[in-house]
């Protein structure tokens, strides 16, 4: 089978190569054709060689969808020719400590797909059973590709920040995390969405068109004056930060309202930031930390993308075949996109 696959450490040392097709165990033991998948962030770090978990030789690709081709062993009421997605952090012990308190993705014995066991950017993958989710038959396979980062959403913003329908929402950041953010806070009915970045060719429209009440340019102007200035001065019940940068972490703590909650998402990359802790002290703000997906709520993530009342294309800023794939990452690497779509099968 065809598929991307980085042999070796280092930068760009990937490359499109015949694989054999997946053997199936008793432990990975549905084989899945894998019919397109997404680009992250974190392809980009191991395409380039600068992520240090990633352990070569191994296919890439985690965030994908296919339909079961071969199961053997307990299938767990899956079937052949059903379509699905996967969770890509596998093989947690499931009695440890962090996993007895519900965090599996900290899990020593935790391998994730496209990091360090073989991954998705391939014609077939074999995966255990027991992390598969069935996608539902309205969703196409480019938006059922983002159910897994989209997951992190859903828990960030819905479940673990609490959002209540009618309140008020400013992102800080424009990337695909914020963006599907912006996805998240829609779903969770929101009553304004506001959503702060600097891209004002590709990313600002973007998040205009996938539903943000008012889209503002924090490289011409401040976001907290025009998020107060919006609310009257009241500021926003939640600020989700997904941009890692201390202004923006800064910014977020500003424009709350008293007793306002902020979720955060973004790395800053940074051994510590700084940040107004007094600020936040006199608002009683609360800070929500959260990392990686629950995959508790990966089967709600999917019902949200195909009740979506919206277009989720403006997500997708790239689209090519496997056979482009260093196109589509090179594209993504130099031009500033949000999210590209592999197509394989």
């Amino acid at each position: 089978m065809k598929a991307v696959y980085k042999e070796t450490e280092g930068a760009y040392t990937a490359c499109l190569t015949e694989r054999p097709v997946p053997t199936l165990t008793k432990q990975d033991n549905v084989l899945i054709r894998v019919h397109a998948c997404t680009t992250c962030g974190l392809d980009m770090h191991i395409w380039q060689g600068k992520l240090r978990d990633c352990r070569p030789p191994i296919i890439m690709g985690h965030e994908f969808v296919g339909t079961i081709v071969k199961a053997v062993g307990e299938s767990l009421g899956f079937s052949v020719g059903e379509r699905v997605i996967c969770q890509p952090h596998l093989y947690a012990c499931g009695h440890c400590e962090v996993c007895r308190l519900g965090y599996p993705q900290f899990c020593r014995s935790r391998r994730s797909l496209g990091i360090q066991r073989d991954g998705a950017l391939a014609e077939y993958i074999a995966v255990p059973a027991r992390y598969l989710h069935r996608v539902p038959d309205n969703l196409p396979d480019e938006f059922a590709c983002l159910a897994e980062p989209f997951t992190i959403s859903v828990s960030d913003v819905l479940v673990h920040a609490d959002l209540t329908p009618g309140e008020s929402v400013l992102i800080i950041g424009a990337g695909q995390v914020a963006q599907l953010a912006l996805v998240a806070a829609r779903c969770g009915g929101a009553s304004r969405i506001f959503l702060s970045g600097a891209d004002a060719s590709l990313r600002l429209p973007a998040a205009a068109a996938l539903g943000a009440d008012l889209v503002i340019n924090s490289g011409r102007g401040d976001p907290v004056e025009a998020v107060l200035r919006a609310t009257h001065g009241r500021g926003v019940d939640l600020a989700v930060e997904a941009s890692g940068s201390p202004a923006g972490i800064a910014a977020g703590i500003k424009a709350l309202r008293p007793g306002g909650r902020m979720a955060v998402l973004g790395a800053t990359k940074q051994p510590s930031v700084p940040i107004p802790w007094d600020a936040a002290l006199r608002k009683a703000v609360t800070l929500q930390f959260n990392m990686m997906s629950d995959y508790t709520h990966m089967d709600r993530a999917l019902a949200l993308l195909a009740a979506f009342p919206g277009d989720l294309s403006p997500l997708i800023t790239h689209r090519h075949p496997l056979a482009e794939w260093e196109q589509c990452f090179t594209e993504l690497r130099d031009q500033q996109g949000i999210k590209g779509l592999i197509t394989i099968g």
